[in-house]
C-alpha cells in the first residue's frame, strides 16, 4: 500500500512537472512569437524609412541643382540690385504722389493742359528730387516739379 502511495505521488509530481514544463515551453514560444512579430514590424519600418531616405536624397540632389542654377541667375542679376532698390523706392514714392501716369494736369505758370507721362525720382546720397514728366498737345515733353502743377 505504501508502494502504491509512492507511485501515485510520483505520478502526480510527474504530471505537475509535465504541466509546468509545458507552460514554460508555451510561454517561451509565445515570447518568441511576440519578439519575431516586433522584428518584422521593425524591418518593415526600416524598409519604409530607407525608401523615404532615398526619395529625400533624390529631392535634395534636385534642390542642389536648382540652387546652383538659381545662384548663377542671381549672380548675373546681382549687378542690377541697386537699380532694383531704386525702382522700388521710386514706386513707393509714387504711391503718395497726387498725380499718377496718365493724369491730365494744369501747369500753374500758364494754365496749359498736359498729360503726365512719367514720374522721375533721382538724386544722390544726401539729396533727392521728384519731378513729373509731362507731354503737351504739341508733343513737347518737359520735366516739372510737383509744386508747379494743379
Amino acid at each position: 500500500m505504501y508502494q502504491q502511495y509512492l507511485n501515485t505521488l510520483l505520478m502526480k509530481k510527474k504530471i505537475i512537472l509535465i504541466i509546468i514544463f509545458s507552460l514554460v515551453i508555451i510561454g517561451l514560444g509565445y515570447a518568441i512569437y511576440l519578439l519575431n512579430k516586433k522584428v518584422e514590424d521593425k524591418t518593415l519600418r526600416i524598409a519604409d524609412l530607407e525608401k523615404v531616405s532615398k526619395n529625400v536624397n533624390i529631392k535634395y540632389k534636385k534642390l542642389r541643382l536648382s540652387k546652383d542654377s538659381v545662384m548663377r541667375v542671381n549672380s548675373y542679376l546681382a549687378k542690377y540690385r541697386t537699380l532694383t532698390v531704386a525702382m522700388t523706392y521710386r514706386d513707393s514714392v509714387r504711391l503718395s504722389m497726387k498725380y499718377t501716369v496718365g493724369d491730365v494736369v494744369h501747369l500753374k505758370r500758364d494754365s496749359s493742359r498736359a498729360i503726365v507721362s512719367d514720374i522721375i525720382v533721382g538724386g544722390g546720397k544726401y539729396e533727392y528730387y521728384i519731378k513729373y514728366k509731362v507731354i503737351f498737345k504739341t508733343g513737347k515733353e518737359e520735366e516739372v516739379i510737383p509744386e508747379l502743377l494743379y
